[in-house]
């Protein structure tokens, strides 16, 4: 069985949206989630928030030094590395998206950040089954904080229903807290660590993963506008095709390619 743990991250301004996972099996995952927060515990820290991970005014840190949340961060990417098989990211160009469908296609079919999460578990998809690990079924926990965080759940939703034997194994999903989840505290640190590099060229956080080869992988999949141009322009000809009494527009199972 596979742990899919998801968060995102957006710089303060520009249209960048960075949607990120961390993938393991789930024994090894119990145990990062254990160990993720012996070191908080440890550190006399809440929860880790890589935005607010060096605000020394941030109230989850309660004032620990520089020092020690350099300490913190270094053993909590040490574990993370020893535990989980990958990360993956995707990029949405936010304005650039929003100007190639329209209102009425990203409320049916995808927000930027829905968009951003289909293309994320079809880059995980395409990993597992190259680790032949995609009959595994997988647990999906999306952190809540977004405003459209149950879109995608709508997603998930129409997979499971569809109990196809292609494409990933849906079991559990739902939305999680950062502060009780370090799996989505630790896909907060990819998110953000991607993020940063791609918004200033470089990243304190984004250096820290390394690249390591085989099990500790991190993937991206790049921002390509023609994607919603193509899905926009065939759910058009689909209901162009309904007004002269051809089948309908694209249903939302229909939408789901992972």
């Amino acid at each position: 069985m596979i742990d899919i743990g998801i968060d995102e991250s957006k710089p303060s301004s520009g249209p960048l949206l960075v949607v990120s996972a961390i993938v393991g099996k789930t024994s090894p995952m119990r145990k990062l989630d254990a160990e993720w927060k012996a070191e908080l515990a440890k550190a006399g820290v809440d929860y880790f928030h890589a935005k607010e991970h060096w605000n020394l005014r941030s109230k989850a840190y309660h004032g620990i030094s520089r020092d020690d949340r350099e300490t913190l961060l270094n053993r909590l990417v040490l574990h993370l590395h020893h535990r989980f098989l990958f990360g993956a990211s995707s990029m949405i160009d936010e304005a650039e998206y929003r100007d190639a469908t329209t209102q009425r296609f990203r409320s049916q079919y995808g927000s930027p950040y829905a968009w951003g999460f289909q293309a994320l578990m079809l880059t995980i998809l395409v990993e597992l089954t190259k680790q032949r690990r995609a009959n595994q079924p997988v647990n999906i926990l999306i952190e809540d904080g977004h405003v459209n965080a149950q879109q995608a759940l709508g997603f998930i939703a129409a997979k499971k229903k569809l109990n196809s034997t292609k494409g990933l194994r849906v079991g559990s999903y739902g939305l999680g807290g950062k502060k009780d989840n370090p799996i989505i505290q630790a896909a907060d640190l990819l998110a953000f660590g991607v993020c940063e590099f791609h918004t200033k060229g470089e990243s304190d956080f984004a250096s820290r993963f390394g690249t390591g080869k085989g099990r500790n992988r991190f993937i991206e999949y790049p921002w390509d506008r023609s994607s919603p141009d193509a899905a926009s322009a065939d759910i058009l000809r689909h209901r162009d095709l309904r007004r002269f009494g051809s089948p309908g527009a694209v249903p939302r199972d229909k939408m789901v390619v992972w």
